[in-house]
């Protein structure tokens, strides 16, 4: 059953990360909420899922070749291992690779010298996030992440959850960025922070970008912010730019504000 065979103008999916896989079950309904040039972002019983032409392994995404020319407002059904539109382009996952991120090790003694370092190689794609988030902002971050204790994340930092244009606004990826580090850290000051400002976010953003946020203060984030922290954590920097570039090369302002938050936080874990 689900035979790509069935649907004979099947997209196919070649990469599908592990929730998407979990969610995507016989009879369930998913819907179209928006779309981009490269991305189809899909919503499930609360959940997002994408199908992205990009190349980014993410515990939500579906990787594809070409995209299925489905409107906002669509609504699919999980027939056997298809996504069925009734219009005679299903999509296939039947044959994909499962994606999960690689695990991590703990963080070496000198991640904030090493950080520090591969902030400043990259001072110029990161200088247009940093005026925008301001010095003094920035400086109150970084504070409230030394010490650990007394002023939250929240009340540093809690003004730019919903700030900033698209989907995903420049605010909300930047604090993305500082969460995903501090969980990759493996900094128990995370879990106390986490929380209080995913409450504070609930209402003050979009759908997607919630989402994703919740993601990245619990660890999870694209495929190339995983392995830039696991060669920063385990191997040489120049192994690192590699998964820097990549990183750079994801949405408008995405990856460059992912990178900033990650490296700003690292730097402060002295």
């Amino acid at each position: 059953m689900g035979h790509p065979l069935s649907f004979p103008m099947s997209v196919f999916v070649r990469s599908l990360g592990t929730l998407a896989h979990a969610l995507l079950r016989e009879g369930q309904s998913l819907q179209v909420f928006a779309r981009t040039s490269q991305t189809l972002f899909l919503s499930t019983g609360g959940e997002v899922v994408w199908v992205s032409r990009g190349s980014m392994g993410h515990r939500r995404a579906l990787l594809v070749e070409r995209l299925p020319d489905w409107p906002e407002g669509l609504v699919l059904r999980v027939i056997g291992k298809s996504l069925v539109d009734g219009s005679g382009e299903p999509l296939f996952f039947g044959h994909a690779a499962l994606w999960s991120p690689p695990p991590l090790l703990c963080p070496p003694a000198d991640l904030p010298l090493r950080a520090s370092t591969l902030a400043l190689t990259y001072a110029q794609p990161l200088e247009l996030v940093q005026e925008m988030l301001g010095a003094q902002r920035l400086a109150r971050i970084s504070k409230a992440i030394r010490a650990r204790g007394g002023l939250g994340l929240l009340e540093a930092a809690g003004d730019l959850v919903g700030w900033g244009p698209g989907l995903t606004p420049l605010g909300d990826d930047f604090l993305g960025g500082v969460l995903f580090a501090l969980n990759a850290a493996q900094d128990p000051w995370v879990d106390e922070e986490r929380p209080r400002l995913m409450a504070w976010a609930q209402d003050r953003t979009s759908k997607l970008s919630l989402t994703l946020l919740s993601d990245l203060s619990q660890g999870y984030g694209p495929e190339p912010l995983h392995h830039l922290a696991l060669a920063l954590f385990t191997r040489s920097l120049e192994e690192a730019k590699p998964k820097v570039q990549e990183l750079l090369s994801l949405g408008h302002t995405t990856g460059v504000a992912l990178l900033f938050g990650a490296l700003l936080a690292w730097s402060a874990l002295d």
